[in-house]
């Protein structure tokens, strides 16, 4: 699982130095075009290829756009923003979850985790500083980006139930890229070797990180591995000082303590539902 997180924090920090010569759209296209790519060989094997039909392809297509505007959303957010403050702000993800499961999932939310998602939202607030000149418009990118990734994690349980991972791989590539490339082309910039090489490396580490994401929910329960994702915090300040010299301020840390603190509180709650429940 760190191995995951790890890839797709140096595929959002390569994401990030390519937006200040390329368009985030052309980024994010090439993101999918390479994914895509090294996802093809995959199905060309005899035990895989069956697994391209579904019987659910609206439910696949609408699962792929929600991550797909969520990487939308997220790329165009750390061209403008530090890495670890967008990095917070998207950690909202989890709570929102939560918050629509009831009516989604038909899964209950007791008090406790409703406490513990306002809390969340707090620290949401912290960070923003709403009053302040931090709080523009490129700040709300992320949690556009946090309401994506939500919607995309709801439908990928409901998925979950009958459909196999590889085949939820390959329509995520599938739709990511269909939908892509007429904004990149919009917006066209025609790249350089160095560019073409960098959106490849991007599309290696989007690739990586969501094959290893596949196989640690393969080998480990969810409950085990899902607050894993929070060391993609550190990764993020790492990356956003050593490559563009950007260190959070007091008032990103504090936040994203609160945000992640309300984060694991709920994770430990529904791993302990069944026999405690709220």
């Amino acid at each position: 699982m760190i191995g995951a997180i790890f890839c797709l924090s140096v595929m959002e920090a390569a994401a990030k130095y390519l937006t200040a010569t390329q368009p985030y759209e052309t980024v994010v296209w090439g993101r999918y075009l390479f994914h895509f790519l090294l996802t093809v060989p995959i199905f060309l094997a005899p035990t895989t290829i069956r697994l391209v039909r579904t019987g659910r392809p609206a439910m696949h297509i609408l699962r792929s756009l929600f991550l797909a505007g969520g990487t939308l959303a997220g790329i165009g957010a750390i061209s403008l923003m530090p890495l670890a403050e967008a990095t917070a702000l998207v950690f909202s993800a989890p709570l929102l979850v939560t918050l629509m499961s009831p009516w989604a999932l038909g899964e209950p939310v007791g008090w406790r985790r409703r406490s513990a998602i306002a809390v969340g939202f707090l620290g949401v607030l912290i960070i923003l500083r709403p009053g302040t000149d931090f709080l523009q418009w490129a700040a709300l990118l992320p949690l556009l980006a946090s309401l994506c990734y939500a919607c995309y994690q709801v439908s990928t349980r409901l998925l979950s139930f009958s459909e196999h991972p590889l085949t939820l791989f390959f329509y995520t590539s599938l739709v990511g890229l269909a939908v892509t490339t007429p904004m990149a082309f919009a917006v066209w910039s025609p790249p350089t070797v160095g560019e073409w090489l960098l959106l490849l490396f991007t599309g290696f580490f989007g690739f990586a990180g969501q094959f290893l994401l596949i196989k640690a929910f393969q080998f480990a329960e969810a409950s085990t591995v899902a607050p894993f994702i929070y060391v993609q915090l550190p990764f993020a300040g790492v990356f956003g000082w050593w490559l563009f010299g950007d260190l959070p301020v007091l008032w990103v840390l504090l936040g994203a303590a609160v945000i992640i603190g309300s984060g694991l509180y709920i994770w430990r709650r529904e791993t302990r539902r069944a026999a405690a429940p709220d």
